[in-house]
């Protein structure tokens, strides 16, 4: 072995420690964050007696310290976990302020966590701590100046999802005060823990993938980015939309009362779906082949290119 060969490997170890020392005081920072937010925000949401506007203004207040910690820290993406992380907690306090124990409120509450851990568990995979800001968030940062960034982050990146998961919880926030379960909402929980192990075959998949080709800017087109290039995205728009109609098969006479799940829909289609569309044609040397073969969203057979029709 030579000498150059033998210098990677203290190289190597020395930037694992690093990254896993990053890691530690990221998660630790982001705990602490986050805690504080919900915290305060407990405050103004339990001077409050309506359960919606009670909600919207306990993930408001919420957001608005981990927007300043995203300033402090110069990563909003300490705002990445906020997603996954805060509808369980808004129903829990609601259950709880409420006492609304029915079995409407517990079976969407079971699968709201399940779909939180594996969300907030791909994000901790994928984490790198403190620092290692999300690429869409780096490129606004790069192109825009301070006071314009400041604006793009408050109200784009850390208020517009939040308003959209808010809304989208508002089925779930309808349902979940209705006693009795309803035989109609059984499809809605299907759809919603079938978008669940989607989901999770996606990451999988991906996760695999990259391990195995390294640094090699390949497109993964394996397990189901086979018949999809957005798998993931396609599970996430399900299981809201599962949501809906768990809630709708319980309260069928007020179908608009739900309706807030479609700014989900309506975000990742014109903007994280294009967004990474355009990332992945200015990284992947394949990306055009594989577009060109392969549905955008839904689970579809790959197209023949060499078929004429």
């Amino acid at each position: 072995m030579s000498g150059l060969s033998r210098n990677k490997f203290p190289f190597k170890i020395s930037k694992r420690v690093e990254l896993m020392k990053d890691r530690q005081k990221g998660l630790i920072t982001d705990i602490i964050v986050y805690a504080a937010a919900f915290a305060a925000a407990s405050v103004p949401y339990f001077l409050i007696d309506d359960i919606l506007i009670a909600t919207a203004v306990f993930t408001a207040a919420a957001t608005v310290p981990v927007f300043i910690a995203s300033c402090i820290f110069r990563d909003v993406s300490v705002y990445d976990p906020y997603w996954s992380v805060a509808p369980p907690v808004m129903l829990l306090l609601n259950m709880i302020r409420y006492r609304l124990w029915n079995e409407n409120s517990v079976l969407l509450f079971i699968i709201v966590c399940i779909w939180a851990l594996r969300l907030t568990g791909n994000w901790f995979v994928t984490y790198k701590g403190l620092g290692h800001e999300d690429w869409r968030y780096a490129m606004y940062r790069e192109k825009c100046g301070r006071i314009l960034f400041l604006l793009i982050s408050f109200f784009g990146l850390h208020f517009v999802p939040t308003i959209v998961v808010y809304l989208g919880l508002t089925s779930g926030l309808f349902v979940m005060q209705e006693e009795g379960f309803s035989i109609l909402s059984v499809p809605g929980a299907v759809v919603m823990l079938s978008a669940i192990a989607l989901e999770f075959v996606s990451d999988r998949a991906i996760h695999r993938f990259l391990s195995e080709h390294p640094g090699e800017h390949r497109t993964c087109c394996i397990s189901v980015w086979r018949y999809s290039r957005h798998p993931n995205y396609l599970g996430e728009m399900s299981f809201w939309t599962g949501m809906y109609l768990y809630f709708l098969g319980r309260c069928p006479l007020e179908w608009y009362r739900g309706l807030g799940f479609l700014s989900i829909i309506v975000l990742f289609l014109i903007v994280s779906i294009p967004m990474m569309e355009k990332h992945n044609m200015e990284r992947r040397p394949d990306y055009a082949a594989y577009q060109a073969r392969t549905s955008r969203l839904l689970l579809l057979p790959q197209k023949d290119l060499k078929d004429p029709g």
